[in-house]
């Protein structure tokens, strides 16, 4: 939907307000316009439900010296006009759902959201989610852990608390999908993909082809994003290359401005742009701080993510930070199939006109933890069948990192437990493009690495330790030839 409007020099965006019937999305646009100082026009309605849409619209703001111009519109929220939400949705930049938070409404809408992230994955490149979680004040609304738990199954997507009818919670969320569209617009222009002519030219022009389309059966069809049912949670995006932007400036050149996580940073500052500004306004609200190590890098973890940042990763020159950044970016779309999901790479304002490169990583499970789990248990036979599988997944892991165009480290930190793909998943932060380290270790060499240290704090602390290693001995020969059972074995004989 986005288009260059030439005669105009402005930048028209649509962003579609979604959501279940009586969620609040008549309420909130309403809100809205008052906010803006606009209209709210609702071309039909009946007893106070959309029929086909409500429709604001607002102009401000600029995007590289054009002026933008927002078409808002609400999509009707009964299951029997979903043809007429899929003709609004199909035109959307970005998309707010708005979902009744309360806890009886919860769970219906937790599975509306489900079935929107597909259809917004399946576009090139994605439309971004905000998630509305609209009727706060009410005393039955779930608590904010708990929705932040559900979406954290379904993709990362920005949670903004609203009381539609107090108007609290209103504008953010409209700013943060604005932010959100034009993150879209720059990677449709960096994709030669941006449209430019006469746009759709408001509320009765939009219902004027909306009637018409109602005549054809083929779209009364209930869409894919219509389908109310549990979705699929692992749809993976594709990246695009990034656009930079203007300069960043700020600060002093002796003292280096802290990273404070802002998902209102500028865009073309952020890979990927739409999850990666959904992980920021996740994390924005965490206070998590970074401080400096002794080796100069910078380093932050808490509330289940972390960031990081090496200390050469600072730029003067914002072409040279945005072509490292892109370089990143590269490097995680090649690797993708192997490395855990809930990532961005951000450049943010160190002050002093410099740029800082910065890893945000959703912290994941790693071998770490079940192994910890395993060495504590009581019964000597399955702390061996614990070991053995704690060995098969490392050897996995390093079997499968073959194919990843950097080096992946396989440590007991870095190989995720394994999730619903059933395959090793690097989860730890992505090494530099730029460093060549040794090669990785792999079979008896791996194991040894990784599980010495382990086993010999096993033979200190545990009395039944030669019970656990004849467990270990009798799985190597039921197995039999080279397995990690049998290398694990032998790191025990000479451990």
């Amino acid at each position: 939907m986005a288009t260059i409007d030439d005669t105009r020099g402005t930048l028209v965006i649509r962003v579609v307000y979604d959501g279940p019937a009586l969620s609040g999305k008549t309420t909130s646009l309403g809100a809205l316009a008052r906010g803006v100082k606009s209209t709210l026009e609702c071309p039909e309605e009946s007893e106070g439900r959309t029929l086909f849409f409500d429709w604001v619209e607002y102009v401000g703001g600029l995007f590289e010296g054009r002026q933008i111009r927002c078409q808002i519109v609400s999509v009707p929220g009964q299951i029997e006009l979903a043809h007429r939400r899929n003709i609004l949705l199909e035109a959307a930049d970005a998309i707010v759902v708005v979902l009744d938070t309360r806890r009886h409404e919860w769970e219906f809408g937790l599975k509306w959201l489900a079935g929107v992230v597909p259809f917004t994955r399946s576009k090139s490149p994605p439309v971004g989610l905000v998630l509305q979680a609209n009727k706060r004040d009410a005393e039955d609304a779930i608590p904010k852990d708990e929705i932040r738990d559900a979406l954290a199954k379904i993709a990362p997507i920005p949670i903004v608390e609203s009381s539609a009818t107090a108007g609290d919670g209103i504008r953010e969320a409209f700013v943060l999908a604005v932010r959100v569209a034009l993150d879209r617009v720059r990677a449709l222009a960096a994709l030669g993909e941006l449209a430019s002519g006469p746009p759709e030219e408001g509320p009765f022009a939009l219902l004027a082809r909306m009637r018409a389309a109602e005549s054809d059966r083929e779209r009364a069809r209930e869409p894919l994003v219509a389908r109310v049912v549990e979705a699929d949670l692992g749809v993976e995006i594709d990246p695009w290359n990034l656009e930079p932007s203007g300069p960043v400036s700020g600060g002093t050149p002796g003292d280096e401005r802290p990273f404070v996580p802002d998902p209102m940073m500028p865009g073309g500052m952020i890979w990927p742009p739409v999850d990666g500004r959904a992980l920021l306004h996740d994390v924005a609200s965490l206070d998590i701080r970074a401080s400096r190590t002794s080796r100069s890098d910078w380093v932050g973890a808490g509330s289940g993510f972390r960031f990081h940042s090496v200390g050469a990763a600072i730029y003067t020159d914002p072409h040279a930070a945005r072509s490292e950044l892109i370089e990143w970016a590269r490097l995680h779309s090649a690797n993708i199939h192997h490395i855990s999901a809930g990532r961005a790479v951000i450049l943010a304002d160190a002050g002093g006109g410099r740029l800082r490169l910065w890893q945000l990583v959703r912290t994941d499970a790693a071998l770490r933890e079940p192994l910890s789990v395993a060495l504590a248990l009581a019964d000597s036979a399955a702390v061996a069948r614990d070991l053995v599988t704690v060995a098969t997944e490392l050897i996995a892991a390093r079997e499968a990192f073959r194919s990843a165009s950097v080096a992946l480290p396989c440590t007991l930190w870095s190989i995720g437990q394994g999730g619903r793909s059933h395959r090793p998943t690097f989860v730890g932060l992505m090494p530099s493009p730029a460093k060549r380290p040794p090669p990785e270790p792999d079979g008896l060499e791996l194991i040894q690495r990784e599980l010495s240290p382990h086993l010999r704090e096993l033979r200190r602390t545990r009395v039944d330790y030669h019970e656990v290693v004849h467990h270990l001995r009798a799985l190597a020969t039921h197995r039999g030839g080279e397995t990690p059972a049998h290398w694990l074995s032998d790191v025990v004989a000479t451990t």
